[in-house]
């Protein structure tokens, strides 16, 4: 059986947002193992889809470099996943989205990982004390 066509990504956004509760609490348990302290700011990354792929038991895994985002979730225009650490983006700055089903064959996106605004300067630009979006309405 000819396994389906990979989700064609069509736009790759970085919205820096507030942290749920559950956030919290792995960002806790992140900064205890990492010995450093993280901001209070949760990164949506936003992977708009030109079309949404069909259910199917073959489900597609996504990838930034080598690395599985073990969680993802679906919204309206696409899919997108939350990043705690903002070291991810500086670590993986520049790498290729990329899909596969069995973790050996790879379908390049074509798109890369985009960089988040910083919150601050965002807010700075604004002239206004940084006030961070809910994740449930940047998903809007």
């Amino acid at each position: 059986m000819q396994p389906p066509a990979p989700p064609e990504i069509t736009a790759v956004e970085v919205v820096a947002a507030q942290p749920t509760e559950a956030d919290r609490v792995a960002m806790a348990q992140l900064s205890a193992e990492t010995n450093r302290s993280l901001p209070p700011v949760a990164y949506v990354v936003k992977v708009r889809l030109k079309t949404k792929p069909p259910v199917t038991s073959m489900a597609w895994a996504l990838y930034v470099g080598d690395v599985l985002i073990p969680k993802y979730w679906e919204y309206e225009d696409g899919i997108y996943f939350t990043v705690l650490d903002p070291q991810f983006f500086a670590d993986h700055k520049g790498k290729g989205l990329r899909f596969s089903q069995n973790g050996i064959d790879f379908f390049d996106t074509g798109m890369k990982l985009a960089a988040p605004t910083a919150p601050a300067a965002a807010a700075k630009a604004k002239g206004k004390a940084a006030r961070l979006p809910l994740q449930a309405d940047v998903l809007k």
